[in-house]
């Protein structure tokens, strides 16, 4: 999977949300190319974390419940998830694109909602 350009992971994670059937909402945290910050708002206190740093490749999604992780993918170190029920564990995985990891948060609602 190629890297996308900062307009293309923004455009990416937009229209990505825009089709889940959990999502209620984006916030813009920080837009300065060559840094994007999103939160995906999933509840009241559950979203997801974005932060996709197009120079130098850091990309790392957190799915966030009551102000803490409790599931994670990032590429600090080599692509990894941090899986539910053990998100401080570190399990190498393939690279991860906002879909693969919004579908996985989908796929296991009964862990969070």
């Amino acid at each position: 999977m190629a890297p996308l350009t900062w307009r293309e992971a923004y455009r990416h994670i937009i229209d990505t949300s825009a089709q889940s059937p959990v999502v209620i909402g984006i916030e813009s945290l920080l837009l300065e190319e060559p840094v994007l910050k999103l939160r995906v708002h999933l509840g009241a206190s559950l979203f997801v974390d974005v932060f996709l740093n197009a120079e130098t490749g850091k990309t790392s999604f957190a799915l966030i419940n009551d102000g803490k992780i409790i599931f994670g993918a990032d590429n600090t170190h080599g692509w990894h998830v941090h899986p539910f029920g053990s998100p401080a564990r570190h399990c190498p995985c393939d690279a991860t694109s906002f879909a693969s990891f919004l579908r996985q948060v989908e796929e296991n609602q009964e862990r969070w909602a």
